[in-house]
């Protein structure tokens, strides 16, 4: 609830995409599992993701949206 309430719900749900990728280093550097090229491949496309919404509002700021201006008829 504090992640709701404090972040955007981009970062607050980020978890789910980040929980996978613990578990995999985990399974990888302790339970000596191994990955193939193309499950470290799909890792990196995770974690990549996850930075960039993590950041985008920073890298991607969002325009301004401009409208005409309309006067009123009498």
């Amino acid at each position: 609830m504090f992640l709701i309430r404090n972040v955007s719900p981009a970062v607050a749900t980020s978890y789910a995409y980040v929980n996978p990728v613990v578990a995999v280093l985990l399974g990888t550097g302790l339970g000596g599992e191994s990955l193939s090229a193309v499950e470290w491949m799909a890792l990196g496309i995770i974690i990549m993701a996850v930075v960039l919404v993590t950041l985008g509002k920073y890298l991607f700021p969002a325009k301004p949206v401009v409208t005409p201006y309309q006067a009123e008829k009498p």
